[in-house]
């Protein structure tokens, strides 16, 4: 049995409770109520992220919003908020009150000006999708799943990073929830300290409802999946060597997995002029040459879409499927994720990702991409807080299991791997990347940005209310 938090008539009160939810339009979930367990979970879900909120708020507006804030400051409780709920660190999780945005999935698009209005709770896939209809794209991350706010706040590099920029860098106007319960609109004529902070500031500020996003007139790419075999150090190699003159318009991401045996996924995206695609794309697919390879055009909202069954023969053989991870029969799911940034993939830390397979435990994964050129790199430190350098890269160490048992060995191999990063690695991270709420670790990934969100951070939250997060502390 999972252990629950405190009753709230022990410490609340159900009087207090009831009042709440009668001025609450979404749903008041406490952990005597039987959706308590699902509800409580978030993606980055492992042992050092297990916690039992007292109220999770789930918000169907933006009074709600502001309810749930008011409600948590009468009662001292701290706050998380979640969106898309895939923090690394699991900060959108808390014992207190978690305000849920997950219902909030209004996407409005004008074709006309290549603008979405998206609130809080929209993953990318569904903005994507809502996009593609009209011929447009947004640049987003990489992953489909992950929330759109969250990514958005503290950064948001994905495929059309080096052509369009990161995610916060295409944002034209926001909402903001702050923590003494005012709505604020940012942008570039309102508020627009606010505006620059929360461009990669995180959700140091307050709570965002509402996005405005700017689209582009980006539908099909050339892209998808190869997977290469052997030397996994000398493709690193030639990555970091192919990718320094890499056009903007092309984005290549890694992920080393176990595929029966340990295999290097490439994901391309080509965003350019489509009749150029094999020609820029040819060094890579050529390299090795690759056991499979699935890059085709396609709409880019279904560039990762899993390739179809001839490339799984050629990884797993004939009538073969891959090996299942760790499992036990109703254990809920978990994953333990860290990362970090290079300013440069060396020889010596090409060598030392590679070395990390050797004693990987089932379900193992680990990351190579993020590479900052083109637009991402030439917006200045006066547009947007999120810091960023050509030529810099992000790397992560991850294992999901099911079993429990399996935890002392999944999170051992991924602070091992990651502890072995750390002569290679940039102090300043990629705020997304971040696997540390240290205050130096979070001065570092600021660096000159720092002060100024510092001072921003005592003018719109003086008592640090959102400090779940990777905390820049009022100054």
């Amino acid at each position: 049995m999972p252990v629950r938090a405190l009753s709230l008539s022990a410490s609340i009160g159900k009087s207090k409770i009831s009042a709440l939810r009668k001025t609450f339009i979404g749903e008041i979930i406490c952990p005597e109520d039987s959706a308590y367990d699902a509800a409580r979970i978030i993606a980055s879900f492992n042992p050092f992220t297990d916690r039992h909120p007292q109220i999770i708020a789930r918000c169907a507006d933006e009074r709600d919003i502001v309810r749930a804030i008011q409600f948590s400051g009468e009662h001292a409780l701290e706050v998380a908020v979640r969106a898309g709920g895939f923090d690394v660190l699991g900060a959108s999780t808390c014992d207190g009150m978690v305000i849920d945005l997950s219902r909030l999935k209004q996407i409005v698009v004008n074709h006309q000006t290549a603008t979405a209005r998206v609130q809080a709770g929209v993953r990318s896939a569904e903005l994507s999708s809502a996009a593609e209809v009209h011929g447009l794209a947004a640049a987003l991350g990489c992953h489909p799943s992950i929330g759109v706010t969250g990514l958005t706040l503290s950064g948001g590099l994905g495929w059309l990073a080096g052509k369009c920029g990161a995610s916060c860098d295409n944002v034209i106007c926001a909402n903001v929830v702050t923590a003494d319960g005012k709505v604020l609109e940012a942008s570039a004529n309102k508020n627009s300290d606010l505006f620059w902070a929360i461009k990669g500031g995180g959700g140091n500020f307050g709570i965002i409802s509402q996005l405005e996003l700017r689209l582009h007139p980006i539908d099909l790419v050339f892209g998808g999946v190869a997977a290469y075999r052997g030397d996994f150090a000398a493709f690193l190699r030639f990555y970091r060597d192919f990718m320094k003159e890499a056009p903007d318009e092309l984005t290549v991401e890694i992920n080393i997995r176990q595929l029966g045996k340990p295999t290097l996924l490439v994901t391309a995206c080509w965003s350019g002029n489509l009749a150029e695609a094999e020609r820029v794309l040819r060094p890579l697919r050529e390299f090795g040459p690759p056991v499979a390879d699935a890059m085709r055009v396609v709409s880019l909202s279904h560039l990762i879409d899993r390739p179809g069954p001839d490339f799984g023969c050629r990884l797993f053989g004939e009538g073969t499927t891959p090996p299942p991870a760790a499992n036990s029969q109703g254990a809920p799911w978990h994953d333990y994720w860290r990362g970090g940034s290079l300013e440069q993939l060396s020889d010596e830390a090409a060598a030392q990702i590679a070395s990390a397979v050797s004693d990987a435990p089932q379900a193992w994964s680990i990351g190579l991409g993020h590479y900052i050129h083109g637009r991402v790199s030439q917006i200045s430190r006066l547009e947007s807080s999120l810091p960023r350098k050509a030529g810099q890269l992000t790397y992560f160490f991850d294992v999901g299991w099911r079993d429990p048992t399996f935890a002392e060995a999944a999170t051992g191999w991924v602070n091992k791997s990651h502890s072995a990063m750390q002569p290679y690695s940039s102090s300043a991270t990629y705020i997304n990347y971040l696997s540390s709420t240290n205050l130096t670790d979070v001065r570092a990934s600021y660096g000159e940005n720092y002060g100024a969100l510092a001072a921003l951070k005592r003018k719109y939250d003086s008592n640090n209310f959102f400090h779940l997060n990777r905390n820049i502390v009022p100054a």
